[in-house]
């Protein structure tokens, strides 16, 4: 049985929805390039949709099978990347200060070189920083639990955030599937 490709738009719904709610500062989304052949036009689109609303989406990377999408919201991001941890963390794999554009360069660079996948990306998606390091045998610590993330310390606090993003992904999957569109779905209110 052959299955129909998942639209665009729900696959943006499904695995950008904390994203798109506000709560999450990034995701990073792979298409197929057969599945998805119109998937630069639909960017285009989706980022002068969304960008007024706070929301960039951008292809980070382009290799023969697949697209990497970069969801992300900018202002977040930015906060993100200013925290103390996480620019220790960076400074650490390479990145150079001096704001946000460079940050984001170096990402871009990372992530097509093709020497193995640049895993500090978790950095960029919200992921705890000590995790992150832990993941990658920079701190010797057991995994504690699995989701969105690999978790090696803080599991109360990732339960706690993996429920949120849980939530939030079903209010936006069934407000979507009720005929919500995708900028509707940015105005749901997700509980904390």
């Amino acid at each position: 049985m052959l299955l129909q490709p998942v639209s665009f738009e729900e696959v943006l719904v499904s695995h950008a929805a904390p994203v798109l709610a506000g709560i999450k500062p990034s995701a990073l989304l792979s298409f197929p390039r057969k599945q998805y052949p119109a998937l630069p036009a639909l960017v285009k689109r989706y980022a002068r949709l969304l960008g007024g609303k706070g929301v960039a989406l951008e292809i980070v990377c382009r290799c023969e099978r697949h697209r990497l999408l970069f969801v992300y919201r900018p202002s977040l991001l930015r906060e993100r990347l200013r925290e103390p941890e996480v620019r220790a963390c960076l400074c650490r794999f390479g990145y150079p200060g001096g704001g946000f554009s460079p940050v984001m360069r170096r990402l871009r660079s990372r992530l097509r070189e093709g020497n193995g996948f640049p895993h500090e990306v978790g950095l960029f998606l919200g992921y705890p920083p000590r995790d992150v390091l832990a993941f990658l045998g920079e701190l010797p610590a057991p995994c504690r639990l699995c989701g969105y993330w690999k978790v090696y310390f803080d599991e109360e606090n990732a339960r706690r955030v993996f429920a949120l993003y849980d939530r939030c992904r079903a209010v936006y999957r069934e407000a979507y599937r009720s005929g919500r569109s995708v900028p509707e779905l940015m105005e749901l209110p997700v509980s904390g």
